[in-house]
């Protein structure tokens, strides 16, 4: 799928400091001890005893808690994709502070990396895909479970004679320059020459509101077979929002209203 050579690539686009430390560029990062703190007694629970109180305390903490990286820094987690191991500070130990809402805008986005939280040769304490910090950025939360206006998931479409559509270009508020970026590399590292989308919104039937999908100018026909392009549309679902609906759609099924990422 080409995932390992987009994942060399994002390491070296991140220049390193003395010690192969990752660049920060702005003032060193400051976190909040004491979101650390609680982290530090979540983290005592027994994996089978954290239960959705556990989960929403754990996420109301990790991105403005201090974390410390691992070394190294960026690793290939079981899924194929590329994290950045964060773990949390040991006792009375001096550490670099790395922040996830700091990250985030500084390389995170650029980048194209998922985090990780205290990962072991045999579990993580939590792991956030790229989609998952994108939505943090977009919506202060890791995961939408309200009503939004995207429809089910599907890889593919058709438009039905007669079917009401729109059609338009999606706002920074659906998809970052930083992110149509990182998803366009990773299209033409799989062989697409001139990646392109768009938003499309359709009328649903009995006149039960609109939904929209994010399209891509992507069909089977574009790879060497159907498992190659499921491969690659389920790794774009790994740059979204786990909300979000995307489908690959023929270009001359929309007219003009593709332009590139």
């Amino acid at each position: 799928m080409g995932i390992f050579n987009f994942l060399k690539k994002k390491e070296e686009a991140i220049a390193p400091q003395e010690g192969g430390k990752a660049s920060q560029t702005k003032e060193p990062y400051l976190g909040d001890l004491s979101k650390t703190g609680v982290l530090f007694e979540l983290t005592q629970v027994a994996p089978e005893q954290r239960d959705a109180a556990w989960v929403d305390a754990f996420l109301g903490n990790i991105a403005q808690a201090s974390f410390r990286c691992g070394e190294p820094q960026i690793i290939t987690g079981p899924d194929g994709f590329p994290y950045f191991q964060l773990f949390l500070p040991e006792p009375n130990k001096s550490f670099q502070c790395y922040v996830i809402d700091q990250m985030k805008d500084d390389f995170l986005l650029d980048a194209g990396y998922g985090v990780v939280i205290n990962p072991s040769p045999t579990h993580a304490d939590w792991v956030l895909t790229y989609g998952d910090i994108l939505n943090y950025h977009l919506n202060k939360t890791f995961y939408t479970d309200t009503e939004t206006p995207f429809s089910k998931k599907v890889m593919d479409e058709t438009i039905a004679e007669n079917e009401q559509i729109m059609i338009g270009q999606p706002s920074e508020a659906i998809l970052p320059l930083q992110t149509r970026k990182v998803i366009k590399e990773f299209l033409e590292l799989n062989g697409v020459k001139q990646p392109k989308v768009l938003l499309m919104v359709r009328e649903q039937a009995g006149g039960q509101g609109t939904t929209q999908d994010i399209v891509f100018n992507i069909t089977p026909k574009d790879f060497s077979d159907e498992e190659t392009y499921r491969g690659v549309m389920q790794t774009i679902g790994w740059f979204l929002p786990r909300h979000y609906s995307f489908v690959g759609m023929n270009e001359q099924g929309v007219g003009e209203g593709f332009m590139e990422l």
